[in-house]
């Protein structure tokens, strides 16, 4: 077997291995996120379960809810649909967070990714387009030693608090690139406040590919375009959609019934008027 064989061989057997690390993520950090999505009543804050599921190399940021959509659609029970038991665990996948961070840090990438009816989408940027600043002030996080960090990012400035004790850099959102793992990140106007709710080792580590085959990469624009166009009028972009093989969903509303659910629709739209990256 000559020397450009064994390299062949030897490579192949290489990204084998990085993959199959990259697709276990074992570690997992809760963090509670308190947040104000109306920029008019900033008085007024909800709250929510935030989970960071990682490795050395890779991690996929997620809410609870979408997690425990995903696992309900997975393990769907056609006989359960209507039960209360159903009735619990759908509202249990309630969020205002339908996103899912992909981060893949020896590539240099994180993505923003999104499901749209049956579509599978998502956007890429640079993990280091974030920079930071380190401080020297230091204090007590959960028993964790943590060191100050300041950055500036999507028309914000936030203050991250990391652990050198944890060595994952990595973080919530698209945070990521300090040596350490962030527990608190708030931006300074306290709009968004990740709070570090535990750190635990898996059992049974997330089996997730990064980035996953089925998502689509579009551009930036492309992906927040069409958000905003399904956000505006669902019920069109429902009634227009046309899935895999043809597949059709209709929305019966019509006439006054349609602009009675539009109206109260755009309402609620307009109060979420404040995303964490106010500059996109």
């Amino acid at each position: 077997m000559n020397n450009k064989i064994i390299f062949i061989l030897s490579f192949f057997i290489w990204s084998s291995i990085q993959l199959q690390a990259q697709n276990k993520l074992n570690y997992r950090v809760t963090y509670k996120l308190t947040y104000k999505l109306d920029s008019t009543d900033l008085e007024s804050s909800k709250s929510e379960i935030m989970w960071l599921f990682a490795n050395k190399n890779s991690s996929l940021f997620l809410s609870r809810g979408v997690a425990l959509k995903d696992s309900v659609t997975k393990n769907i029970d056609k006989s359960m649909i209507g039960t209360e038991s159903w009735k619990r665990k759908i509202k249990s996948t309630k969020t205002e967070f339908n996103y899912r961070i992909f981060k893949n840090k020896p590539d240099n990438k994180v993505g923003y990714g999104i499901k749209l009816l049956s579509d599978k989408l998502y956007y890429p940027e640079t993990l280091d387009q974030i920079k930071w600043e380190i401080q020297s002030e230091v204090k007590e996080v959960s028993g964790y030693e943590v060191q100050k960090a300041t950055t500036s990012f999507g028309g914000r400035d936030f203050i991250a608090w990391f652990t050198p004790e944890i060595p994952l850099s990595d973080g919530p959102y698209k945070f990521a690139g300090l040596p350490g793992l962030i527990l608190e990140l708030q931006d300074i106007e306290a709009e968004y406040v990740f709070d570090f709710g535990g750190f635990e080792e898996l059992a049974n580590p997330l089996e997730y590919e990064i980035f996953p085959e089925k998502y689509k990469e579009v551009k930036k624009k492309e992906l927040l375009d069409l958000l905003s166009t399904y956000e505006n009028d669902p019920i069109s972009y429902v009634n227009n959609y046309v899935g895999e093989g043809g597949k059709v969903i209709r929305i019966g509303l019509e006439g006054e019934e349609k602009k009675d659910y539009l109206r109260k629709h755009r309402a609620e739209l307009a109060k979420k008027n404040n995303p964490i990256e106010l500059e996109k």
